[in-house]
């Protein structure tokens, strides 16, 4: 919940341009195709871009930018101030600060070409905004100090509230909030209709609001921002109202009414997908997250938590990372797994490290600039007093050691960080090299197995049409030569012999015809051709075959039934030539998803550990390249005088 304040400020320390007027956003899109290329056209883009703003950022940035490059060519030197206004106004939203500074630091030249001191002191304020979000407080200061003269002169009501309201933020940020709370009722005092300036007040609401929050005023609080809430909805500003639930929902949980808490946290999370708030999205998960905790659901609380640690992570949110952590450590600990609670402790800690080394770096960037500063200004004074030449000299030079120890530490830290990241690059590409020689392999096996296969069917189809017919022709030659030839009673017994050795021939070529390529298994699929195959081995006597069918008669890809078929022709014959099986049991299981098989003998069994060092059989080789090309998944259960039961599986994707 600390994050809570940064958000608002981003909302409260609007930029200075003209009142966003609510328009019928069709009736100005239709006016577009009319306009023509002239400062009419430009005020028309913003009056679109504001109308967009709230909801839809990303377009209202096209829409000022265009209004800022028609103004450019037009020499507008107006409408450029808006564009900048309001085009900065969306990229402070945006955490965008450095950009922003670029575009009002270039209007405010414009603004003192043009010299129009209006625009000139609104440029001031909005720059004084950039550096406040980049908490350089003190420059921030320096700017608004420019704008309050001119106010003052004007007697602007609405822009003299928005300074005393910077003012509040500034106090705030430096915990003095007695004299927030001060500069804060001194801006709602210049409202006087709450509506009249809708998003004014209830920017300024929203922060007392907040500051009655930190000292634990929390009546004062919630009906304050109640109001914000009720003045967002009334004129449609997704970012003030999900503030406004983010800061309803705090105080609740603060006061431990976590169920009245848990609708205002989802509001949130529904309006920050509109507005892509990525960071009070974090807040409001880990807020159901402290819900779910509240209800003793630790696996819920956990997966909510690990939901905002990823979604920071992803967004490089430092403090959101810092605060998922810390959550997970409270939850470890509700837990009473101390082993995790140090874990998520020390990771807090980490992160917190980053953040005071990124603040560190901040800091000194700053003192260097500072620095630059006070160097020129010590030119000036040597001139004047060239005795302290030597002093400053000295103490310039030492300033300078103590900043290059500072740059050269954090140099070698960013160093030793972008080795971590090389290391972890490679290993991802190490893994992924892996990966697609793996899938290399599959390729070649499947592609190996489908050769194996047609070449199957074409023999296939070579004996039964070839051989088979040509034998069947020779033998209804012999029958007819039998009935229309004299032969000895002797001779007939050898003929008769002959024709039985032919029968034997055509039904041993069908035999391996069928093998090789079961017409079965192409029409009826697996059911029926294992169940073929069952009745053609089983042997008069002992062992005895059962075939089983657990499921829909389902069909698969031909690939897949033609390589399960296989499988099970081989273990079969196995278990009939090496067993010495009583029985055999055959079992094959069928789903939309899955294709499963068992086999299971009475038999001898083995030692498969011995089995595993010894080299593979070619009819086990056969196997295994078969379930590997297709990613299924074989295991054997044997020991010796017990049988052996084997499974194979297949999941279809």
């Amino acid at each position: 919940m600390k994050k809570i304040l940064r958000t608002m400020f981003m909302l409260c320390l609007v930029n200075l341009s003209f009142a966003q007027t609510p328009m019928n956003l069709d009736s100005l899109l239709k006016l577009l195709p009319e306009t023509k290329n002239d400062t009419n056209t430009v005020e028309l883009y913003i009056n679109i871009g504001q109308q967009y703003e709230t909801v839809q950022p990303e377009i209202a940035k096209q829409y000022y930018i265009s209004a800022g490059k028609l103004s450019q060519k037009l020499n507008y030197y107006e409408g450029y101030c808006k564009y900048a206004a309001n085009y900065s106004a969306v990229l402070n939203m945006q955490g965008n600060y450095d950009s922003s500074l670029v575009v009002n630091l270039e209007a405010l030249t414009v603004a003192e070409e043009w010299g129009d001191k209006m625009w000139i002191t609104k440029m001031y304020f909005n720059i004084g905004n950039v550096y406040n979000y980049k908490t350089e407080y003190e420059t921030a200061l320096t700017y608004y100090l420019k704008v309050v003269p001119y106010f003052e002169e004007t007697g602007n009501k609405a822009y003299l509230a928005m300074i005393y309201d910077v003012m509040q933020t500034l106090y705030q940020s430096i915990r003095d909030y007695p004299k927030a709370i001060l500069y804060g009722e001194k801006a709602m005092a210049l409202f006087e209709d709450k509506y009249s300036n809708a998003r004014g007040n209830a920017l300024i609401n929203l922060s007392i609001s907040y500051l009655y929050k930190t000292p634990s005023q929390p009546e004062k609080a919630m009906n304050g921002f109640r109001e914000v809430l009720e003045i967002a909805r009334r004129n449609q500003n997704k970012y003030l109202e999900s503030v406004s639930l983010l800061n309803v929902a705090d105080l609740y949980y603060r006061a431990n009414d976590m169920e009245k808490a848990k609708p205002y946290y989802e509001q949130t999370i529904e309006l920050c997908k509109e507005t892509g708030d990525v960071e009070s999205t974090c807040i409001a998960i880990r807020g159901l997250s402290y819900y779910q905790l509240y209800k003793n659901n630790y696996q819920l609380a956990e997966e909510l938590i690990y939901e905002a640690l990823k979604l920071a992570t992803e967004n490089n949110l430092l403090e959101e990372i810092q605060e998922a952590y810390s959550s997970l450590s409270e939850l470890a600990l509700a837990k009473h797994n101390y082993v995790e609670y140090r874990k998520y402790l020390k990771l807090k800690d980490s992160v917190a490290t980053i953040i005071f080394n990124d603040e560190m770096l901040r800091v000194t960037q700053d003192i260097e600039s500072k620095y630059e500063t006070e160097k020129k200004q010590a030119r000036i004074i040597l001139l004047e007093k060239d005795r302290k030449i030597q002093f400053i000299f000295i103490a310039g030079l030492l300033f300078i050691i103590l900043l290059l120890f500072i740059t050269g530490f954090f140099y070698s830290r960013n160093l030793k960080r972008k080795r971590l990241l090389i290391e972890k690059d490679t290993e991802i590409k190490a893994r992924r090299i892996n990966e697609l020689e793996k899938e290399k392999q599959l390729i070649a096996a499947r592609s190996l197995l489908a050769g194996e296969e047609t070449e199957r069917t074409r023999l296939a189809g070579d004996l039964h049409d070839g051989l088979g017919g040509l034998l069947t022709g020779v033998k209804l030659k012999l029958s007819s030569m039998r009935e229309n030839s004299i032969i000895t009673s002797e001779n007939l017994a050898h003929f008769n012999h002959a024709l039985d050795l032919l029968d034997t021939s055509i039904a041993e070529m069908r035999r391996v015809a069928h093998n090789l390529m079961p017409e079965t298994l192409m029409h009826y699929g697996l059911r029926t051709a294992i169940s073929d195959f069952v009745r053609q081995v089983e042997p008069e006597d002992l062992p005895v075959i059962r075939f089983s069918i657990f499921g829909s008669d389902f069909r698969y890809s031909k690939e897949l039934e033609i390589t399960v078929y296989r499988i099970v022709q081989e273990l079969v014959n196995n278990a009939l030539k090496h067993a010495r099986a009583k029985k055999i049991d055959v079992q094959l299981f069928t789903e939309t998803n899955r294709v499963s098989v068992q086999i299971v003998d009475d038999g001898i069994g083995y030692d498969t550990e011995k089995a595993g060092k010894q080299t593979l059989g070619k009819g086990l080789r056969n196997i295994t390249d078969r379930i590997t090309a297709f990613n299924g998944h074989f295991e054997t259960v044997s020991e010796p005088g017990k049988g052996t039961e084997c499974t194979l599986e297949f999941l279809i994707t």
